[in-house]
């Protein structure tokens, strides 16, 4: 297939493009970063979201677009909610207009987010649940959601989202693991970290998430459907942290401030039974997951 991945140097994105090349699929690649492996795919890099893909999309005619570009700083969005409108938004707009314009077959894939969700009533948290965003991020993210359905009703575009939990794994340079990475590096007794340590989230390792795009590729009916991608598994950060500083053979005290940053949820866990009717199994625990973060950060001498 032909597979554009806009987002390409990004954590999720890099691993899509790795993920697919090693199928066999003819890969473009679409960010503002400098490429990690340009001999291995086609990449354009763009300086501005306002970037106009109808040429690329004429002469390549892609299978499959998939959008996991745009920005996840909550804490940005909450500062500058335009330009993560513009980013998150008018983005997904244009490359579906595009799409409309030439090449109405294409499958679209969106990378949304459970920040759509917020701090949901129940757990596991269904796809039909209400949806409580905290940020304008989140906001965002569920609008565009809503334009991929608008895409396929009235124009019968092909399109999916795919809301991610707590992704995490090798290549990852941001979020929760890496955080704690460097503070664990710098510090020789305490750490201290946001909240009360009992939240929860659900980690998915990059390896399975991978294996549900394509399962969600070849097998979702893209009818501008949404999924969760997330382990079904619910984590206490304080259990998470601990496990990944015990793993560093570090002997450091935790301390948990008891603050909350504007847009960060309590508690999530996702029913993941959509995905599951689909093949998915999950292959990789937290226990495992972050040794082979540690692996990775240790090889690559961070």
């Amino acid at each position: 297939m032909n597979i554009i991945v806009i987002g390409s140097e990004g954590f999720i994105g890099s691993n899509l493009v790795d993920f697919f090349i090693k199928k066999g699929h003819n890969l473009v690649g679409i960010d503002s970063l400098l490429p990690k492996n340009q001999a291995a795919y086609k990449y354009i890099r763009v300086l501005s979201f306002n970037y106009n893909l109808e040429d690329l999309i004429g002469s390549f005619i892609p299978d499959v677009l998939i959008f996991a570009g745009g920005s996840s700083n909550v804490q940005l969005s909450l500062e500058q909610p335009y330009l993560d409108f513009e980013a998150n938004v008018t983005s997904v707009s244009k490359l579906l207009e595009s799409l409309k314009k030439i090449n109405a077959s294409c499958k679209f894939i969106h990378f949304s987010s459970a920040a759509i969700y917020g701090n949901p009533i129940n757990l596991p948290i269904k796809e039909v649940d209400i949806k409580r965003p905290l940020s304008p991020y989140g906001w965002h993210k569920y609008q565009s959601e809503i334009l991929c359905i608008e895409y396929h009703v009235c124009y019968n575009i092909p399109t999916c989202s795919l809301r991610p939990f707590s992704v995490y794994g090798p290549g990852q340079k941001k979020m929760l693991f890496w955080d704690l990475y460097q503070k664990v590096t710098n510090s020789s007794h305490n750490i201290e970290l946001f909240g009360t340590g009992d939240e929860t989230r659900d980690f998915i390792f990059i390896d399975d998430l991978l294996n549900v795009v394509d399962l969600i590729l070849n097998n979702g009916d893209f009818k501008g459907e949404s999924y969760n991608i997330g382990s079904g598994a619910e984590s206490k950060i304080r259990d998470v942290a601990m496990l990944f500083v015990q793993e560093l053979n570090k002997n450091l005290i935790l301390n948990f401030n008891n603050l909350k940053r504007d847009g960060d949820p309590l508690n999530w866990k996702a029913d993941v039974s959509k995905i599951e009717k689909l093949g998915f199994a999950r292959k990789m625990n937290i226990d495992n997951g972050i040794k082979k973060y540690i692996s990775w950060l240790k090889e690559k001498k961070y």
